[in-house]
């Protein structure tokens, strides 16, 4: 995962965090956001690899991440463990492009 740059999406800070902790342990890139909006924002100046959204609403700025990037959208209180698994399939396919 060294290089690879993911994109968090997540509204409790505390869970955000401990993905992107996990992410880094790991040797990814990690940024965190608040909402989708917010990662929409961040995509003009920054190029993530893949965006994970854990979040229940329903929100247009999806469809906008999906066009741009590898988008993991899971409920909004998936585990770090179910999250981390979701993301295995993804990283597996871009590490190798």
């Amino acid at each position: 995962m060294v290089g690879l740059t993911v994109l968090v999406v997540d509204r409790r800070a505390q869970e955000r965090r401990d993905l992107i902790l996990a992410l880094q342990r790991l040797g990814a890139h990690a940024i965190g956001a608040h909402v989708p909006t917010d990662a929409v924002a961040l995509l003009d100046g920054l190029t993530a690899d893949i965006v994970v959204v854990r979040s229940d609403d329903p929100d247009g700025a999806l469809a906008y991440l999906r066009s741009r990037t590898v988008l993991v959208h899971l409920p909004e209180h998936t585990s770090l463990e179910a999250t981390l698994a979701a993301l295995l399939a993804p990283l597996t396919q871009h590490l190798s492009n």
